[in-house]
């Protein structure tokens, strides 16, 4: 899969996170209500939607075969949902411009959407570490790395409240950090499912057919082996711990923030 793929594809999973984290910094000001977000949120997606599907379906690649029609159910709905997010991004940020609220917490859209878009790229780092003949291997495409970035980050936070003699520590901004950069990191995992020379909106149509299998095995390292069989098991689960893994990360951030004094 192409860099520009990949970081398209990480920026969309940042979308979604950042109007989840918006909704709840409205749902906490006592000026803002969740229901006129809502109808930014729901508006901006309904009509991006409306405007992007047809054009992303005429655009989208195979126009020649007989089953892509309308009536494609899950290529459509796959489209929507894409359209959607990017639309409802675009209201809710029209809303955060029109009601002056602010996000909870020292989020900003930009570090974020960069931490994640680097996390997306660093599992092709075994490219310029070991080679192209080593590409996709077990260790760069896998949990193993962003969990040595997880625990330095567990090891700070402990520290931090070590030395305070209190759980109340504060927000650490290296939770929201880590959060972002593993979001990043497991939406490459999944994206490599897919052929390396697919283009993004032939990307949402395989991506219906969960039964097909990854495009290549994993390389092995050392006695660790990946059969191309299980290739596609194993990124899409390594890559689900890391999303709950940054669920629980951001989760620990933002329940710092409330109990600071």
């Amino acid at each position: 899969m192409n860099r520009l793929s990949h970081m398209v594809f990480a920026f969309s999973m940042f979308v979604g996170l950042y109007t989840l984290i918006y909704a709840y910094s409205v749902w906490l000001d006592l000026s803002g209500l969740l229901m006129d977000l809502l109808f930014y949120y729901v508006a901006g997606g309904i009509i991006v939607t409306f405007v992007a599907v047809p054009l992303l379906y005429w655009r989208a690649p195979h126009k020649e075969k007989s089953g892509r029609t309308f009536g494609n159910r899950g290529a459509i709905g796959a489209l929507a949902f894409v359209t959607f997010c990017v639309g409802s991004l675009c209201g809710a940020i029209l809303y955060q411009w029109t009601s002056g609220i602010l996000f909870i917490g020292d989020l900003n859209i930009f570090i974020g959407a960069l931490i994640t878009v680097s996390g997306a790229l660093m599992p092709d780092w075994d490219i310029p570490f070991l080679g192209i003949s080593r590409h996709r291997n077990i260790i760069f495409h896998s949990l193993i790395l962003p969990f040595l970035v997880v625990l330095m980050t567990l090891i700070n936070v402990a520290q931090s409240i070590a030395s305070s003699y209190s759980l109340a520590v504060g927000a650490h901004m290296e939770l929201y950090e880590t959060a972002h950069f593993l979001l990043g990191y497991a939406s490459h995992l999944y994206l490599d499912i897919f052929p390396s020379d697919a283009n993004p909106l032939e990307i949402v149509w395989r991506a219906v057919d969960v039964t097909s299998d990854a495009p290549t095995g994993l390389k092995p390292m050392g006695p660790i082996k990946i059969s191309k069989k299980n290739a596609r098991l194993w990124l899409v689960g390594n890559a689900t711990l890391l999303m709950l893994v940054a669920a629980g990360l951001m989760g620990l951030y933002f329940y710092n923030l409330t109990i600071l004094p």
